[in-house]
C-alpha cells in the first residue's frame, strides 16, 4: 500500500513511521499539533490510537464529535471520513494503522466482533486498563528494536494479539445473547463478505441483487442474513455506504454537485440532491458550506 504523506500530516502524524508487511502496517510513535482547519481525511487503513496523556478530538462525516482522553483507545475502521479537530498541547499518543486485508487475516472469525462494533454499534472509544499498557510495551519491543524485529511473522503475530484483545473488550459491550435466533457462523461470514464488497465497490449505488449475485446467493437470502446479523437491510447498508462517499467527495474535492452525481451513478443531479437531502437533512451545497465554515 502507498502512504499519503499529506493525509498523515493532517492527522498530526509527522514523524517517520515504523513499517511492516510491505507498508500494510504503520506504527507512529507520537502525534504532533493538528491544525483544526485541516481537511477531512479518509484513510485506507484501520486506525488504533492509544492516548497515554492529554486529549484528542475528531469529527465524523455526520458532524458527531468523538473525544479521546488519557488511557483510552480510539478505533476507526478503514475508509471512515474523519475531520481532525484538536490535540491538546500535552498529548502523548501512539497510532497504529493496519490495512483491511491484514486486520481481517489476523482476526479470522473474530472480525465479526470488529465489524459489529465499528459499523453497527459505532463504538469508537475503549477505556483503558492494564492490557493497554501491556500492548504499548510490546509494540515498543516490536517496532523500536531494529529491523530484525520487523519480520512479517512477528508483526502479524502482534496484530493478531492486539486485534483479539481489542475484540475481547468490544465483545463485552456488543455481547449477543446465545439463543437459537442468533446468526450462524456462515451468516456472519456472508455478512462480512458483503461489507467487504461494499467497501471495495467504487460505484456503491447498486441494486441488492448486484451484491447478492457476486456473493452467489439470492437477494432474499442476503436480506435475511443482513437483518439477522445487523438488524439492518442490505439496502440500508448500501445507502449508508453511498453517503460516506458523498460526504468524502463534498468535503475533499472541488467537484460540482453534478460531477459528484455522475461519479456516484445517479441519473441526474436533481435525483442526487433529493437522495442526499432525505439522508442528511440538508442539500449537498448546504453540507459543503457547513463543512467549509
Amino acid at each position: 500500500m502507498t502512504v499519503d504523506e499529506n493525509q498523515m500530516q493532517q492527522l498530526g502524524l509527522n514523524d517517520e513511521a515504523h513499517k511492516g508487511l510491505d507498508g500494510e502496517v504503520l506504527m507512529f510513535d507520537s502525534l504532533t499539533e493538528v491544525n483544526a482547519s485541516s481537511q477531512a481525511v479518509r484513510l485506507d487503513y484501520n486506525a488504533i490510537l492509544h492516548c497515554r496523556q492529554g486529549r484528542i478530538q475528531i469529527e465524523l462525516a455526520d458532524h458527531r464529535q468523538v473525544n479521546v482522553r488519557q488511557e483510552q483507545m480510539l478505533l476507526l475502521p478503514a475508509n471512515k471520513l474523519v475531520q481532525p479537530m484538536m490535540v491538546s498541547t500535552d498529548v502523548d499518543a501512539s497510532v497504529l494503522l493496519v490495512s483491511d486485508r491484514v486486520l481481517k487475516s489476523a482476526l479470522g472469525k473474530q472480525v465479526s466482533i470488529w465489524n459489529k462494533a465499528m459499523y453497527m454499534d459505532e463504538i469508537f472509544v475503549l477505556s483503558g486498563g492494564p492490557w493497554m499498557e501491556g500492548i504499548e510495551n510490546f509494540s515498543k519491543t516490536i517496532f523500536k528494536s531494529g529491523r530484525l524485529m520487523l519480520r512479517d511473522e512477528v508483526v502479524m503475530a502482534f496484530i493478531r494479539m492486539l486485534g483479539l484483545m481489542v475484540c475481547e473488550e468490544l465483545a463485552k459491550q456488543t455481547e449477543q445473547s446465545d439463543t437459537d435466533a442468533a446468526p450462524t457462523g456462515n451468516e456472519k461470514a456472508i455478512f462480512n463478505s458483503f461489507l467487504t464488497l461494499l467497501a471495495q465497490e467504487p460505484n456503491k449505488r447498486q441494486r441488492v441483487s448486484y451484491y447478492a449475485d457476486r456473493l452467489n446467493i439470492s437477494s432474499k437470502y442476503l436480506s435475511t442474513v443482513c437483518r439477522r446479523v445487523s438488524d439492518k437491510s442490505p439496502l440500508r447498508w448500501i445507502t449508508e455506504s453511498v453517503m460516506e462517499d458523498c460526504y468524502a467527495l463534498l468535503t475533499n474535492t472541488d467537484l460540482s454537485v453534478k460531477e459528484i452525481s455522475n461519479r456516484l451513478g445517479f441519473p441526474n443531479s436533481s435525483f442526487f440532491g433529493q437522495f442526499f437531502r432525505e439522508q442528511a437533512g440538508m442539500t449537498p451545497v448546504e453540507y459543503r458550506n457547513r463543512r467549509e465554515k
